[in-house]
């Protein structure tokens, strides 16, 4: 990233302005719905009334489908980095097991019936520098990557249907943020 200058991190939770104007891969699509609940969802994240935080999203526009189960003539899709705001958190397995879960049984337990997209899970090794870069300085860990996809029978409808998948993770990870602030997420170390 140091070596492409508009591929720099921002951190947006000291440059929220900079959320809808910096996300080169939403950029040519900013007329279509589903970057401006894209950027809401990126706001929030990075906002003060949230738990969690992202480092790094990326969007992929329509193209031909390839996903054997979505019988769709196309697909396009999304990824958000997603880790606690307390970055100690990202350290201990059992909280990063703890948030996969629950991200995973809020997304299947609330938006039952949508057959054309899909919210995937799965943990990525991180380094936190600001706890160390060492195995043993506690700097290692993980954050989540959520993989969002959408499919349509042309380019129109895989965006509104990636404007509802982006939707319900946000509508998703709102729930879970607030289970976290019930305490829920302390629960397990007691």
């Amino acid at each position: 990233m140091t070596t492409n200058q508009a591929n720099v991190y921002i951190d947006f939770k000291e440059n929220p302005k900079l959320i809808r104007s910096s996300l080169e891969d939403f950029i040519p699509f900013k007329k279509s719905p589903f970057v401006d609940d894209f950027y809401t969802l990126i706001e929030w994240l990075n906002g003060f009334t949230s738990l969690l935080e992202s480092n790094d999203c990326t969007f992929n526009a329509a193209e031909k489908n390839t996903d054997k189960p979505y019988p769709y003539a196309l697909k396009c899709s999304a990824r958000v980095m997603i880790l606690f705001r307390n970055i100690e958190e990202n350290c201990q397995q059992r909280s990063i097991d703890w948030l996969m879960q629950n991200i995973l049984q809020t997304v299947v337990s609330t938006k039952l019936g949508f057959r054309a997209g899909a919210i995937c899970l799965s943990p990525a090794a991180t380094c936190y520098l600001a706890l160390g870069d060492q195995p043993d300085t506690g700097g290692i860990g993980q954050q989540v990557v959520l993989n969002l996809f959408a499919y349509g029978k042309n380019e129109r409808r895989c965006y509104e249907n990636m404007q509802q998948v982006i939707s319900h993770a946000h509508h998703c990870l709102m729930i879970v943020n607030k289970m976290i602030k019930n305490g829920e997420l302390d629960n397990i170390y007691r």
